[in-house]
């Protein structure tokens, strides 16, 4: 793997998702919160400077959590590692343009947090990503370049009324390491539980 050219807003959201990744492992001893937090730790890191979450280390976060549920449940834990897998696939299965690592990290977190408990968790995850994404952008080194081309690309459209003019000249992929996303998703889980709760109790 070959290290990407990284800016400092990917930098700091991948660093801040593997210092809270070993945060939470350094503070807890449940196998359910340490094992998925340092995987979180290691994901974080590899995808800020390579742009991917390895499939080997999915593959181990699955393995552990399979075996993890078949022990405490039986078959039917083995069952809901299963359901837990295909749940977190499913709910990044829609937007995979953020790159199929990521779906299947969600992927092997269900598997060992269960099909209910994931999808809570992707509750947060969607909100941290989006916060990221926002963040991403406005640290990004032309934003403002970006920013008066498109009031430059307004004033255009408000004189001609040609939408083509709304279409930027160049198309760029936003990318973070949505690794820290799917980090403090799962921090802020254990920490406050149902995002519903929370909403409630503010």
């Amino acid at each position: 793997m070959a290290i990407l050219h990284i800016n400092f807003s990917s930098l700091l959201i991948g660093f801040a998702g593997v210092a809270i990744s070993l945060l939470l492992a350094l503070e807890n001893t449940a196998f359910l919160l340490v094992v998925p937090a340092y995987y979180l730790a290691a994901a974080c890191f590899i995808d800020t400077f390579f742009s991917k979450i390895p499939n080997i280390l999915n593959l181990i976060l699955f393995g552990a959590g399979a075996i993890y549920n078949l022990w405490v449940a039986g078959l039917a834990g083995f069952g809901t590692a299963l359901v837990g897998c295909i749940v977190g696939f499913s709910l990044l299965l829609i937007p995979y343009l953020m790159g199929g690592g990521d779906v299947k990290a969600l992927a092997a977190l269900g598997a060992l947090l269960g099909p209910v408990t994931i999808v809570q968790v992707f509750l947060y995850i969607a909100l941290f990503g989006g916060l990221f994404s926002i963040l991403h952008y406005l640290f990004s080194r032309n934003f403002l370049e970006k920013a008066a081309g498109a009031g430059r690309a307004l004033m255009a459209f408000a004189g001609t009324r040609d939408v083509e003019v709304l279409r930027p000249a160049t198309t760029e992929k936003l990318r973070f390491p949505y690794a820290s996303a799917i980090a403090f998703g799962f921090f802020s889980y254990v920490q406050w539980g149902s995002i519903f709760t929370l909403l409630k109790s503010l």
